[in-house]
């Protein structure tokens, strides 16, 4: 009988699988158009990479006169297969509705007109806020340039926007590449042939490539031997293929990094697929299938950098909270990962993210974005 996690694998190299926070349907190109993904936005905007930048702003102490008893928010969102997504949405209606709110969930599973069109209904609803959580970039902006002219404020996740009225959120995701190939480098101080597993096109992701690019350049013991990573509905399995083409003329590959964790999964399989299992592993993001992976016997992927997801889509409401009452919020804010190993998770006996949240309290964060008016919940899923 199979394990869990290996079961997990398998339907990963069969099924639809999203960007665990990134979730865009596009064609099947390495590079992929402006789009939302896991953590992840998409796109160039100066409004975006130029923004001020404040973590340490704090809600004011007493409730807002212009918040309504009963509020509306609209959660226009591309979400994908998998349990990232559905921690991120459980996290962010959990919180709105412990504050009082009403929220109405427009889901466009990957495709883009779908969007468009419910992000046209959310509008015409004439919510209190709207909360954009991943898309593409080319696709959305129009809309929330329509929604703030209507006078609606937006709260938007990862997505790479045109419009400076709109509150952008996201992860650090420098921070989140410095963290794990820091970690890279403590395992395999002496180097090593790194086979790099990225898309292009996603602003996230291009973030931590950036960091990727400067760590080979300040480390010059570190030596890309291939490079693979498509995005596509079935990331994890059309990743696999890729790579296991790829890695076919780099059998001296000797690391990996995989720039979030459907990446990570596909570069599993294809590692499998060569009979390279001692080529260790390095990923971004978190999730119950991904602890499962990490921990299983013989597992290479040695650690990932990370957000609770369920407490990032929590952030995110509270902010479409305070701006439903009128609070002048930051320009940017982005949320800290917290660096996740294998030997954690085993020595720990993580099994779970319930469990990972009492290993790692660092995740949860109540006091950003927190306020007594906020009734604060625990993280699910």
């Amino acid at each position: 009988m199979k394990s869990p996690a290996i079961r997990v694998l398998a339907a990963a190299a069969l099924g639809v699988s999203v960007l665990a926070g990134c979730s865009q349907n596009t064609d099947d190109k390495n590079d992929a158009a402006s789009s939302g993904a896991p953590g992840g936005g998409g796109g160039s905007s100066s409004c975006t990479t130029n923004r001020t930048v404040d973590n340490a702003f704090k809600l004011p102490a007493d409730k807002p006169a212009g918040l309504k008893a009963s509020f509306k928010v609209a959660l226009v969102r591309q979400s994908g297969v998998g349990d990232y997504f559905e921690q991120w949405g459980n996290g962010a209606t959990k919180q709105i509705r412990a504050a009082g709110g009403e929220v109405t969930v427009y889901d466009a599973r990957g495709n883009n007109a779908t969007q468009v069109s419910q992000f046209d209904e959310a509008i015409n609803t004439k919510p209190d806020v709207i909360i954009v959580d991943h898309g593409l970039a080319d696709s959305v902006n129009p809309k929330i340039d329509l929604a703030i002219s209507k006078g609606i404020p937006v709260v938007v996740y990862d997505v790479a926007i045109s419009n400076c009225k709109a509150v952008y959120i996201s992860q650090d995701d420098a921070s989140i590449a410095n963290k794990i190939l820091g970690f890279m480098k403590q395992e395999n101080a002496s180097g090593g042939k790194v086979a790099y597993v990225n898309v292009s096109g996603i602003a996230p992701l291009d973030s931590r490539d950036a960091v990727y690019k400067q760590f080979l350049k300040d480390n010059p013991s570190f030596t890309q031997s291939a490079k693979f990573g498509k995005y596509t509905e079935s990331v994890a399995a059309d990743t696999a293929s890729e790579g296991a083409s790829a890695l076919t003329g780099a059998k001296d590959t000797t690391l990996a990094f995989a720039a979030y964790d459907e990446l990570a999964k596909g570069t599993l399989i294809a590692l499998r697929q060569n009979g390279m299992s001692k080529v260790k592993v390095y990923g971004v993001d978190i999730s119950t299938a991904d602890i499962q992976l990490m921990t299983q016997a013989d597992s290479p992927w040695r650690a990932t950098a990370a957000t609770d997801p369920s407490n990032v889509g929590q952030i995110v409401a509270r902010a479409a909270v305070a701006q439903a009452g009128g609070v002048q919020m930051p320009q940017k804010m982005t949320i800290p990962a917290a660096l996740i190993t294998q030997d954690q998770l085993r020595e720990k006996n993580i099994t779970n993210m319930e469990d990972l949240r009492k290993g790692l309290p660092e995740l949860t964060t109540p006091d950003y974005l927190g306020a007594g008016w906020i009734p604060q919940v625990q993280p699910t899923g």
